[in-house]
């Protein structure tokens, strides 16, 4: 489900904005395998083998969510260009500035032992997908800037400055979610930070047009 908020550009500003509420469950996540890093095309040892009398592969079959399952997206983009009639804005006259503001919600956290068979880590979901919660809501904001200077009446300089994570959030976008290593051997960095999103950076630039 999604609901667009969306202004075209008039009156020197515009505004996109996008909330998408989804729910993605299932036992299978397609072609690839996200959750451990499997790159064999269609291809899953999930479904080799039966469960069997002991239960040794877990909930394989059970229907939770998908490690992609993220219930709320949001973003929120929008930009104002000064302009020659405004009488504050005749010497900024060209500057462009904007914002984006983009957050989404946690994934799930899953506990993977290796498969009893071919010793593989990250494969067996144990109780269940999503069974340890989901990691924290995160919360980007980013800025944009460009100002055209005239050279001559069909060429100009546009410089360029974009600006993402202004604020630093570093937090983590995965955990490690092997509690068993290759063979059955204990993870002692079992749920330790796999992967953060990306602190602040930025790009400056400089465009020539004619």
């Amino acid at each position: 489900f999604e609901i667009e908020v969306n202004k075209r550009f008039s009156n020197n500003w515009q505004l996109l904005s996008n909330w998408r509420i989804s729910s993605l469950r299932g036992n299978y996540e397609g072609h690839y395998r996200n959750d451990n890093g499997q790159t064999d095309p269609a291809i899953s040892s999930l479904f080799d083998f039966t469960e069997g009398e002991f239960n040794l592969l877990g909930d394989q079959t059970a229907a939770g969510p998908l490690n992609t399952d993220r219930r709320h997206i949001y973003n929120i983009y929008a930009n104002y260009v000064f302009s020659k009639d405004q009488g504050f804005g005749r010497r900024l006259s060209g500057l462009n500035l904007g914002f984006g503001l983009h957050g989404e919600s946690g994934v799930p956290i899953s506990e993977y032992l290796a498969h009893p068979i071919y010793t593989n880590a990250g494969e067996i979901p144990v109780g269940g997908r999503g069974k340890l919660g989901r990691t924290d809501w995160f919360n980007r904001l980013d800025l944009h800037a460009d100002y055209k200077w005239a050279l001559t009446e069909n060429t100009r300089l546009v410089f360029i400055g974009d600006f993402f994570n202004v604020t630093n959030s570093q937090r983590v976008r995965r955990p490690i979610e092997n509690r068993q290593l290759s063979g059955g051997i204990e993870n002692v960095d079992f749920l330790q930070p796999r992967v953060f999103h990306l602190p602040f950076n930025m790009r400056l630039g400089l465009r020539f047009e004619f």
